[in-house]
């Protein structure tokens, strides 16, 4: 599926039994190579398919696909594999999710083929290829149709009314939310909530190129997680990552984590902070936390935690941590160990 070539050698492809001496060199570079996906070679394999807010017992199938199948054809056996067979197609979507720097959602049309997709991506790059997933999700939420915008940026201790005005002006009357709350006054930060898809999305990209008092405002399109999304006897897991700890240990950890888990389940702390996370999951009646960073951001999610906990149905979830950097005194205290190295696998911090 993959091949190499050289970086400085007009991407020639390497060929055995002794690849590595051929390679050119450039004065004051290290000679370098690319890891290439086979694109033109590959007419079938497999993708898998991941179940968005469906009651199934698997976590994913994988589907066989070629140049010919359709986003259709994906949907009709996504439906067989996860026992759905008796459901209309017609009711649900296929969207391509990616996992690379944030998460993107596109919905893709029933003539899209998603072999094609794959191997587009494999072709710009195989980090984002590894990093894509296709999810099966119904059309018209089973969970209601509102939708959630986090907003922060905003000067905090404001009364509600002034929070009102100032979001009115960016969005004009016929953008307004219908509700707002709950405001979180000492971060400056707040959730509005809109009944209409097409106004939350125009909302949306309002807000997100709105500055005030010269700040680019900071704007979430938040997940919907309801009780009734959680199997019985499943204690769900929320994840924090700062992402700046450890250098770039916290970039990887949360790129695994987005694999690993459903990526709704994993945020990042430098995108506005541990309460978007807190408001997701505050219907939830039992789940844990884990934190990945050193004691000022454990401390900083232990605040949130504090200052939301009352409005939420778990007020004081289980905390774990995962060090990153330097400044860990508190993880040692509680013997969580003295950091995270980059050597261990994520698969098993999970299970620990």
């Amino acid at each position: 599926l993959f091949f190499l070539t050289d970086v400085y050698g007009d991407e020639i492809r390497l060929q055995d039994p002794n690849p590595v001496p051929g390679l050119h060199r450039v004065e004051g570079k290290r000679p370098a190579i690319y890891l290439r996906f086979r694109d033109k070679e590959n007419d079938h394999g497999f993708v898998r398919v991941y179940p968005g807010k469906l009651q199934v017992e698997n976590a994913y199938v994988i589907i066989p696909v070629d140049n010919d199948t359709t986003v259709k054809d994906l949907i009709c056996e996504s439906l067989k594999k996860f026992g759905l067979q008796s459901h209309q197609i017609e009711d649900y979507r296929c969207s391509e999710i990616l996992l690379d720097r944030g998460v993107t959602e596109r919905v893709l049309s029933w003539n899209e083929r998603p072999w094609e997709i794959m191997k587009q991506l494999g072709k710009d790059s195989i980090r984002q290829m590894e990093l894509m997933r296709f999810y099966l999700q119904l059309k018209q939420d089973p969970h209601g149709p509102n939708l959630a915008l986090f907003v922060g940026n905003l000067p905090p201790g404001l009364s509600q009314r002034n929070y009102e005005h100032i979001l009115t002006e960016f969005l004009g009357f016929e953008n307004k939310f219908s509700s707002i709350g709950p405001i979180y006054y000492e971060y400056g930060s707040l959730v509005i909530t809109y009944e209409n898809a097409s106004k939350a999305v125009r909302a949306f990209q309002a807000l997100r190129e709105s500055k005030y008092e010269e700040k680019h405002l900071l704007v979430l399109l938040l997940p919907n997680i309801e009780p009734s999304m959680v199997p019985a006897g499943v204690q769900p897991l929320l994840v924090f990552v700062n992402v700046k700890s450890g250098g770039c240990q916290g970039l990887e950890l949360i790129s695994s984590f987005r694999k690993l888990l459903n990526p709704y389940q994993v945020f990042d702390l430098d995108n506005g902070g541990p309460l978007p996370g807190l408001y997701v999951f505050r219907h939830i009646q039992d789940y844990k936390i884990l934190v990945c960073g050193g004691d000022g951001t454990i401390g900083w999610v232990l605040q949130c935690l504090d200052n939301v906990g009352q409005d939420s149905e778990c007020s004081s979830p289980p905390c774990a941590i995962v060090p990153l950097g330097t400044g860990n005194d508190l993880a040692r205290v509680l013997r969580w160990g003295a950091g995270y190295t980059g050597g261990e696998d994520p698969l098993n911090l999970l299970r620990d």
